[in-house]
């Protein structure tokens, strides 16, 4: 009985995966063909997004009591998720440049991020040291699209929601093979 009820619990999980997978692949696709609809929503989607980031930022913090510890930062984070959201709904009809600029900045962070991670696996030793290298890769792409985006938000924004759809069909493979 106990076997069957894990197989089920495989099963279900598997659809899951198989589920979330498509419905990025096609947030992907719509991004690649629907861009100009997209970026004249992008305010609300990306508020609707920063507001659901804050919620689970705060949620995370006093799940896991991290509100007790001096070097937390997920409070932190949900300010600035929720202070960027009603910044961007209040701006929304002249929004291209915050957006842009907040996406920029956050592509930044993410790089750095992946940097601190990969530099520290290579000096330590764990890991494939291929695989690393290309994450150094990867982050320096995203470093050099995130200034680029920078230097003209409003004007590159629009590249941008191309480059979502690739990523986001990119992470549906992932999703959908175990790979995240």
């Amino acid at each position: 009985m106990r076997n069957t009820s894990f197989l089920h619990h495989r099963k279900h999980r598997l659809r899951l995966r198989l589920f979330v997978a498509a419905v990025i692949f096609l947030m992907g696709i719509l991004c690649l063909i629907l861009s100009q609809t997209i970026l004249m929503s992008l305010p609300y989607l990306l508020s609707a997004v920063l507001f659901c980031l804050s919620i689970d930022n705060i949620y995370e913090a006093f799940k896991n009591h991290h509100f007790d510890e001096e070097d937390t930062d997920e409070i932190a984070n949900a300010i600035i998720f929720l202070a960027l959201a009603i910044v961007v709904l209040f701006k929304a009809g002249e929004s291209a440049t915050i957006i842009g600029s907040i996406w920029g900045i956050l592509g930044l962070f993410l790089a750095s991020n992946n940097i601190s991670h990969a530099l520290y696996a290579l000096i330590n030793k764990k890991g494939s040291t291929a695989g690393h290298v290309l994450h150094l890769l990867h982050a320096a792409l995203s470093t050099g699209i995130s200034i680029t985006l920078l230097l003209d938000p409003a004007e590159h924004l629009h590249l941008h929601v191309y480059i979502l759809g690739l990523e986001l069909v990119d992470y549906a493979v992932k999703v959908a093979f175990g790979e995240v």
